[in-house]
């Protein structure tokens, strides 16, 4: 079980226990769950902002004094915890969207438990009068792939992929400690630590080509977590760009790459192309990208590079003409 499943549970359990057990030792409650009591307390803290609402009373709370002074537990203000939960509708929906999207990234231990859950939920939805279905739909990987990744997460092993990567144009093999499976944006994505970079790494399940168990145990890393709200990519000021017109034979390279979108325009012949602004490792990366969609993508900017473009696709006409 990889660590942050194994502290949702254990916080879980933590709250009941600590009501039936109020002003417990820290000490007792480590040996009780097998933990050290340094990361009880971590628990007990984050459960500080665990709640129904946000104000007083409605968050559960702690005797900080007690804690950190006497190392003593006294829980205050989780009376709530034993009222049973109701849904609206609403929240009933979003909780079925949020299982299946979890769904498409669970392992095979993980699965009944989430179609359990999905089984009430949508019979207690159906109740309410909601007839729509709600479909999710996940980027597909490789089966095997996914399997391997999942199973390598839960039982902490280190792992050897290939993996073609999309900004240069290239396949890489490179050993990955998994920290978990999830998705974004609609893509499955595997969070892990590279031993090639040294680093913390995103990689696209759809662009694994391979994985296989290296028989070795993964390690613990200090990578620190990232906020992928603003994507996966963080292009600085030296990274090579350009704007491109690309036709509809050609809009999938703006999912793919995961390109800014700029509108639509329409373009001098009169057809209308979607405008994006797409990062690469590099100017040789760029190029070949234009060159193999000859016609269905349009260097904009920058000029010197949309010159490259046409100055290369003309000495590979003269090639075949000569």
């Amino acid at each position: 079980m990889n660590r942050t499943r194994a502290q949702v549970l254990r916080m879980l359990a933590l709250v009941p226990y600590l009501q039936g057990n109020d002003g417990i030792p820290v000490a007792d409650v480590a040996r009780e769950f097998g933990v050290p009591p340094r990361q009880i307390q971590e628990d007990l803290r984050l459960l500080m902002y665990t709640g129904v609402g946000e104000y007083a009373g409605e968050l559960i709370d702690f005797d900080l004094g007690a804690l950190e002074e006497d190392g003593v537990v006294h829980i205050r203000d989780a009376e709530f915890m034993t009222r049973p939960l109701r849904l609206s509708t609403s929240e009933g929906v979003a909780l079925i969207v949020a299982l299946r999207t979890l769904r498409a990234s669970a392992g095979e231990n993980e699965l009944p438990i989430i179609d359990g859950a999905l089984a009430k939920l949508e019979s207690a939805v159906g109740d309410g009068g909601v007839e729509a279905p709600v479909d999710v739909h996940v980027g597909t990987a490789d089966p095997a792939v996914q399997s391997t990744l999942q199973r390598a997460v839960t039982q902490g092993e280190r792992v050897e992929i290939e993996y073609a990567n999309a900004s240069r144009d290239e396949r890489t093999v490179r050993r990955i400690d998994p920290r978990r499976v999830f998705i974004e944006n609609g893509q499955l994505y595997v969070e892990a630590w590279c031993l090639r970079a040294e680093d913390l790494r995103f990689f696209r399940l759809d662009r694994v080509l391979s994985a296989r168990t290296t028989g070795e145990r993964a390690e613990e890393h200090d990578g620190a977590p990232r906020d992928l709200s603003e994507g996966f990519f963080t292009p600085g000021d030296d990274t090579p760009s350009a704007i491109l017109d690309l036709t509809p034979a050609a809009a999938w390279i703006q999912e793919y790459y995961e390109a800014q979108d700029l509108g639509t325009v329409t373009r001098p012949d009169g057809s209308v192309a979607q405008r994006v602004r797409l990062h690469g490792s590099d100017w040789t990366w760029l190029t070949r990208l234009a060159l193999r969609h000859a016609g269905a993508v349009h260097v904009v900017e920058p000029v010197d590079l949309a010159a490259r473009v046409a100055a290369e696709a003309r000495a590979a006409l003269d090639a075949y003409s000569g």
